[in-house]
């Protein structure tokens, strides 16, 4: 909307300083009128017929500006003035001197001219360009508010059936305690993971919707301590590396500088990138996380696993929202996913002003990761930076 505006008013300036069609014609006709009078002053009164013609480029060039090509009638006009007086005047200078006066003045005028009409067609060109842009923002925009409601709508509408299938199933194992026999335990389990996924699926949904209006989110910016928060994400999924026998540890930077931004949501990329690496690491794997400042303006967090690996072809197209890569097996099991959590964390750092990074061989292990602006001193930074780091590597 500001750009709307500020466009807007640039072209109303542009055009109040342009007089209207009929103003343009009494300027021009009053300084033709005025160099006729003039021209007759110094022919007649001052029998002088040199001083005066330079006065006709003020016309001249008036015309120009406005009226392109047909600024040439007024030097003809002019010229015409100034070799009448060679019959009418005591004084008369050569013949050649009024012709190299009457030349210049169409030369002027021809010159002067093309580059106005090129000009304004390049003006009308760029004036119809941006109305058009303008039509296409207003379009994406009412698009964007479509894609957020129906985000929104579906889902709510997809949660309360998740939602009460879980719970008609726990009343269900309730209702037959023991006499649930292993092939009907073994069903309900299978029930409990197919419900678990479509819960997390609708979990990444809900926040990539979230992420939409980023007006909201900004205003819950403040300064944020990031080794506080890899510290509470890696304690939350101390119980997940486990199960799979990983080694979760971190290594962060002391006396780290704040960043600017919302810890929730910072909270959700470290989150992501360290529940990936655990899905995606054989059984007895290695994983950590570190923090440290590049520089006095730059924190950067990695997070460094030995697991899969990923090919430099699948590294391209890998944080793009429902991208999922083909050979993603961990010990001969698919790991499942939508292909949003990625995304999901490449926008978050985007917004803040950082970028995403990854390394990563096939076999050998990946290190994924985010660079992040150190928060500014004052009391509500903003959540995005004037200057965006630029996107490297497989990013």
């Amino acid at each position: 909307m500001n750009q709307d505006s500020d466009s807007k008013s640039s072209t109303r300036m542009i055009q109040e300083k342009i007089p209207s069609s009929r103003n343009r014609y009494v300027i021009v006709g009053t300084l033709v009128s005025g160099f006729i009078v003039l021209s007759a002053y110094f022919n007649l009164e001052l029998h002088r017929n040199i001083g005066y013609s330079h006065f006709a480029y003020v016309p001249i060039i008036f015309a120009s500006f406005w009226w392109g090509r047909k600024s040439i009638y007024v030097a003809i006009i002019l010229g015409i003035d100034v070799l009448a007086f060679r019959f009418f005047s005591d004084f008369t200078s050569p013949l050649w001197a009024d012709l190299f006066r009457v030349g210049a003045f169409l030369i002027v005028a021809t010159v002067i001219g093309e580059l106005s009409t090129e000009l304004m067609r390049t003006y009308r060109a760029l004036t119809e360009r941006e109305d058009r842009l303008k039509k296409t923002n207003a379009s994406l925009r009412e698009f964007s508010k479509l894609r957020r409601a129906f985000l929104h709508i579906a889902i709510h509408d997809l949660k309360s059936p998740v939602s009460a299938t879980t719970m008609l199933l726990h009343s269900l194992e309730t209702l037959l305690g023991s006499s649930v026999t292993p092939k009907q335990k073994h069903l309900m389990s299978r029930m409990h993971s197919r419900l678990d996924e479509a819960d997390s699926f609708l979990r990444d949904f809900q926040f990539f919707a979230a992420l939409e209006d980023t007006s909201q989110v900004r205003k819950h910016a403040k300064k944020t301590d990031l080794n506080k928060v890899i510290k509470r994400v890696v304690e939350s999924n101390l119980y997940l590396a486990a199960d799979k026998k990983h080694k979760l540890s971190t290594d962060l930077q002391k006396d780290l500088p704040p960043v600017g931004g919302v810890e929730r949501l910072l909270s959700e990329v470290v989150a992501n990138l360290v529940t990936n690496a655990i899905k995606y690491t054989p059984d007895r794997g290695r994983i950590i996380v570190r923090s440290f400042a590049k520089d006095e303006c730059i924190i950067c967090v990695e997070v460094e696993d030995n697991g899969i690996g990923i090919s430099n072809e699948n590294q391209k197209k890998l944080f793009k929202e429902f991208v999922r890569i083909k050979d993603n097996d961990v010990s001969g099991k698919k790991v499942p996913g939508i292909g949003l959590g990625l995304s999901i964390v490449k926008r978050i750092v985007e917004m803040h002003g950082g970028r995403v990074f990854l390394r990563s061989e096939p076999e050998k292990g990946s290190v994924f990761g985010f660079d992040i602006s150190v928060c500014p001193d004052h009391d509500t930074p903003p959540i995005l930076s004037p200057i965006r780091l630029p996107q490297i590597g497989g990013a």
